[in-house]
């Protein structure tokens, strides 16, 4: 089971809070600092979509990934490093720009190949979509995060005019697209397990 440390040689066996830990240390190493202003409570289930959700609207944030993971620590880290990316810069609502949900989607294929050696579809073209545009700014700066958040700090908040000045080589329409609202598509398929 994901949640249950088990004693080894030097500490304890990964769970998904020591993963948090670790996933938010590289995302914040690849990204930049997150805003310390939220205090992060901790991961629970839920039967539906995971998500962040900030209860009582005071500072605080819990993650919340589905119930289905709780045997499968691949595909709870999936959903928990894609999480782990809303967490650098929180606004307190649920809009965010395709920028956001495609750098948490970016990181979190990434973050699953590399500690598991595992590859997870999309669960929606969307997210695929944006994933795609995060992928073609990284390509001209691996540090681009990074850039774009000394003019921005909260990621869902960057422009097209700022990606466009930091980045002039990048298609204008990419860095659009980057800047506009997340809209993912009614429907998609259920995130299955990877094989």
């Amino acid at each position: 089971m994901t949640l249950i440390a088990k004693r080894i040689p030097n500490g304890y066996s990964w769970t998904l809070v020591t993963r948090l830990g670790d996933m938010l240390a590289k995302a914040e190493h690849a990204y930049g600092r997150r805003d310390q202003s939220y205090t992060l409570l901790g991961i629970e289930f839920r039967e539906e979509d995971p998500q962040i959700w900030y209860p009582g609207n005071c500072g605080h944030i819990a993650i919340q990934i589905t119930t289905d993971v709780i045997n499968d620590m691949p595909m709870a880290c999936y959903q928990l490093a894609h999480e782990c990316v809303h967490l650098l810069s929180p606004t307190g609502e649920r809009v965010v720009n395709a920028f956001e949900e495609g750098l948490a989607t970016y990181f979190a294929h990434k973050y699953v190949q590399e500690e598991f050696g595992r590859y997870v579809p999309d669960s929606y073209a969307s997210y695929a979509a944006a994933k795609n545009l995060v992928a073609e700014l990284l390509a001209l700066d691996s540090d681009a995060v990074k850039v774009l958040r000394r003019v921005e700090p909260t990621i869902s908040k960057i422009t097209a005019e700022q990606i466009t000045v930091a980045y002039p080589s990048l298609n204008p329409a990419t860095a659009a697209a980057l800047a506009a609202p997340f809209e993912r598509e009614a429907g998609g398929i259920q995130l299955a397990h990877a094989q």
